[in-house]
């Protein structure tokens, strides 16, 4: 365990000295603020003054629903970004040089998942934090203790499953070429298909299908349903019918087979899949390793 570690420490360590590292890593996040800030916060209340009358709580709503959102993306990018010192180091063959350490290839693979998921964890928890001052500070309310509790949870199974998911990815590829032609494509496409560039509604059928299908997108929806319960009730007082169409249109909630999934399914979803993927990318490394 201290070897392990210590392999921790120094992957961690490497991961913060790289800047170009952390930036890339947070580039979809930033692009997430680029494209609220120039139209999205603003599409979206007008969709919303159509359906009710215009409160000073819709601001306060819609703001949540991107926080949820870009958490969510974190938590995929993070894990990703620090991944990228596995390939590197087994690039430039220095891997090969830690295994002259009394360790195995597995037990060298657990240090980087190990420091995958503890980066994942500070970046969430560090903008969890950012972002509630950004609520507060611009007209919402601090979450209470239960709801925060359960927004940690939501995030550490948010970091889980990226880890296992960002993993079986970089178990794929072989070069750094590679890895970064693989990182600008997950970048590109995870705030699509977590419904957070466009809303979900907005998408063709088959996209929005997908979505529902796609583990990564879970997370994100957990985090809305959580966010934005209070002012969901606030906004949409007296207009249930209205909340329900725009809770489906802006994806607070997921429609599966005609039925709402529960927060007990999301939970389903993201356990198994997190299981799945560990399983696949344990085998990938066997193959690899014969």
């Amino acid at each position: 365990m201290t070897m392990v570690m210590s392999l921790v420490s120094r992957h961690s360590k490497v991961f913060r000295r790289e800047r170009t590292t952390v930036f890339f890593s947070l580039l979809s996040v930033i692009i997430v603020i680029l494209l609220y800030a120039l139209f999205l916060q603003k599409t979206q209340i007008d969709s919303i003054s159509q359906m009710v009358k215009v409160t000073n709580d819709i601001e306060t709503m819609v703001n949540e629903w991107m926080v949820a959102g870009l958490l969510s993306i974190i938590a995929i990018t993070t894990t990703l970004g620090a991944f990228g010192i596995y390939v590197r180091d087994l690039e430039t063959k220095r891997a090969e040089d830690f295994l002259t350490m009394p360790i195995s290839r597995g037990t060298l693979l657990v240090s980087y998942v190990i420091n995958a998921f503890i980066i994942g964890s500070v970046f969430s928890i560090i903008a969890f934090i950012g972002c509630e001052i950004f609520l507060v500070s611009s007209g919402g309310e601090w979450v209470d203790f239960s709801t925060f509790l359960k927004i940690m949870g939501v995030l550490l199974l948010a970091v889980t499953l990226a880890s296992t998911f960002n993993l079986l990815c970089t178990l794929i590829v072989e070069s750094q070429t590679a890895f970064s032609t693989l990182s600008t494509i997950i970048g590109t496409v995870i705030g699509f298909l977590c419904g957070v560039y466009v809303p979900m509604g907005e998408l063709p059928d088959y996209v929005q299908k997908f979505m529902i299908y796609f583990p990564l997108s879970h997370p994100t929806v957990m985090l809305r349903e959580l966010f934005m319960s209070n002012s969901l009730d606030k906004v949409f007082k007296g207009a249930s019918q209205a909340k329900e169409e725009y809770m489906s249109i802006f994806g607070v909630t997921y429609d599966w087979h005609n039925q709402i999934m529960t927060q007990t399914a999301h939970l389903s979803v993201i356990v198994g899949a997190s299981i799945i993927f560990c399983f696949i990318a344990v085998l990938i490394f066997r193959a690899r390793n014969r």
